[in-house]
């Protein structure tokens, strides 16, 4: 778990480090506090590291203005979660609502009572019915869709959610005839699609336990009718063959055909005998509701198939990290599954086609060898056109007050222009000036052999400020050299004649 945290935090680090390094190449001696804030938000990289890295290079940045846009970030936080709800209008008395979702999927229903509630999306409305087929979100389950329809009208319920025991219905509109009966029906499909789901979750929790050992606990789920999320205590990732195996145990329950027994007001004593799994930190009544297929057997208050046969196919998708000691399997089940593997059918038929060989990883082996020998041998002449590069630029230097000065416009990317100017270093009295056009985009370079910095007193962080106007940018860097980025790639020639004009009044 501890080498895990320790890669985890690397990967971090690197990802951190390069936004950093691409903020000081075209930074001046400022950086802004939103692109500060954005490393800690985006990048998870921490500000004491962030002040320590650029302090080292110069560089600072406005710390109170950072916490001005964490304290924003937390404003926009607040108000997108802020949520106005109205007070109940009651319609009936009824002291319970009755859910009759696990074996119907419609219901004629009468709206008890109602609220209006405002948010982000607007003005909704909070239903709650007498009888409900609906059922609410909770236990990683989403919750379900439909509509409720008389003959004056049809009313869309978006949601279905739990609070206080109370299940409530989210419409975006209020029926005008609140006082009718109702005929409630919910999204059919998208429910038999979600119990596939679910009733996997329970198949894949008791493979993995009996694959992997005991110490496999459940700590979260997801279930919609899409696919299904299941988050597990596990200290290393899963291997390839593994997770296949896994994958062919939970489908082989599938093709055994395990009917569902559910067990309704089962005494929680009862429930620990028979050995169902309890969720730890979860609180249970007295009495339970036990969901067995064969020798899964878990507390769930969620829908699920009436046999393993229905889910039909069990494929996983992916197998990752969450957190220290959690891992997480993402995995589809029947149509999904089936479309699934058809498009992936279909890819690599297309991509048999364009190799026009049956035999695709071999192929793509030696296309990937081929590749990796013409980088090999496009590096090599890169160097040697480096090399004459160089040549060709020294030839091209003008004598201003003694000085070397190189200006030119070059066909290269930002590195590729560092890297090269970087081979100047070892001349004497030189200011080199490179420019480039990248993604239509104007960039300089400055570059000052050490001694001039020394004799003269010149830095290429203020050259670069000068110039850096004619391409409308700015940029930044360290004394000997600097860059800087800009929109106006007209301006490269002039930006060239400026600095001419710097190093003539010196």
């Amino acid at each position: 778990i501890i080498k895990e945290e320790e890669v985890s935090f690397l990967r971090t680090l690197e990802a951190g480090l390069r936004k950093i390094n691409q903020l000081i190449n075209t930074s001046n001696s400022k950086i802004s506090a939103k692109e500060i804030f954005e490393l800690y938000d985006t990048f998870g990289f921490p500000i004491d590291l962030t002040a320590l890295i650029l302090n080292e290079k110069g560089i600072s940045f406005d710390k109170e203005d950072v916490n001005k846009e964490m304290k924003k970030q937390k404003e926009r936080s607040k108000e997108a979660s802020k949520i106005e709800k109205g007070d109940w209008i009651e319609l009936v008395k009824d002291e319970k609502e009755e859910f009759v979702g696990y074996n119907h999927f419609e219901s004629d229903i009468i709206i008890t009572k109602y609220r209006e509630i405002k948010g982000k999306d607007g003005k909704q409305y909070h239903l709650v019915f007498n009888i409900t087929p609906f059922y609410p979100e909770g236990g990683g389950q989403v919750g379900d869709i439909g509509s409720i329809k008389n003959n004056v009208e049809t009313i869309n319920i978006l949601d279905t959610k739990k609070e206080n025991n109370l299940i409530i219905h989210l419409a975006d509109k209020l029926p005008r005839t609140l006082n009718n009966t109702f005929f409630a029906i919910i999204d059919k499909q998208r429910r038999i699609a979600t119990s596939r789901n679910h009733t996997s979750t329970h198949l894949l929790h008791f493979i993995l336990r009996e694959f992997l050992g005991d110490h496999i606990v459940q700590k979260g789920s997801l279930v919609n009718h899409s696919y299904l999320r299941f988050d597990f205590s596990h200290f290393s990732k899963i291997n390839n063959e593994d997770i296949r195996s896994i994958e062919q145990s939970v489908n082989k329950l599938i093709l055994t055909n395990i009917s569902l027994r559910e067990h309704i007001d089962l005494p929680i004593s009862k429930a620990k005998e028979k050995g169902a799994i309890m969720l730890f930190g979860e609180k249970y009544t007295d009495t339970v509701r036990m969901i067995e297929f064969g020798k899964s057997k878990e507390l769930c208050g969620g829908t699920h198939v009436n046999s393993t046969g229905e889910i039909g196919l069990f494929k996983i998708l992916s197998e990752s990290s969450v957190s220290s000691g959690v891992r997480r399997i993402e995995a589809i089940t029947g149509l999904s599954a089936l479309n699934y593997i058809n498009r992936s059918e279909s890819v690599l038929n297309e991509i048999t086609g364009l190799l026009k060989s049956k035999e695709v990883v071999i192929s793509t082996k030696q296309l990937i060898f081929n590749n990796k020998s013409l980088e090999k041998k496009i590096t090599i002449l890169r160097k040697e056109n480096s090399v004459n590069l160089k040549k060709r630029l020294l030839d091209l230097s003008i004598d201003i007050n003694g000085v070397q000065f190189i200006a030119e416009e070059v066909d290269l990317k930002l590195e590729e222009m560092k890297r090269l100017s970087f081979t100047f270093r070892e001349e004497k009295n030189l200011l080199l000036i490179l420019g480039s056009v990248v993604n239509n985009k104007a960039i300089v370079t400055v570059l000052l052999t050490d001694d001039l910095i020394s004799s003269k007193g010149l830095s290429a962080v203020d050259i670069i400020k000068v110039i850096s106007k004619e391409i409308n940018g700015n940029g930044g860097g360290q004394t000997f050299f600097a860059t800087a980025g800009g929109d106006n790639i007209k301006g490269l020639l002039s930006s060239f004649s400026k600095a001419r004009d710097l190093l003539a009044k010196i």
